[in-house]
């Protein structure tokens, strides 16, 4: 099941962000500051001069409420971040 969400909310993240190439979304059940159930979804990207537009991300959550309304834990509270590549790598040295 998470692989199937995984692949769903990518392809959603590539046709909303395009020409950005997004090399992978990954989900994160999580809590907010207070406690509050939320989701991390972070987004790894490669774009020109490594920018996304900006009106495309603030309507990316909207396209991303279907997908994530199919999870049983569809009541959290997307929270998205978005990363090159190499920000993922020294993120994880």
């Amino acid at each position: 099941m998470q692989e199937n969400i995984d692949e769903i909310l990518k392809k959603v993240v590539q046709e909303e962000l395009s020409p950005a190439r997004i090399v992978d979304v990954y989900l994160e059940e999580a809590e907010g500051h207070y406690g509050d159930p939320i989701m991390r979804i972070r987004v790894v990207y490669e774009a020109e001069r490594n920018r996304l537009d900006p009106k495309k991300i603030a309507s990316l959550i909207r396209q991303l409420r279907e997908p994530l309304n199919s999870l049983p834990t569809a009541e959290r509270f997307p929270i998205l971040s978005f990363m090159i590549p190499e920000e993922v790598e020294d993120a994880t040295t």
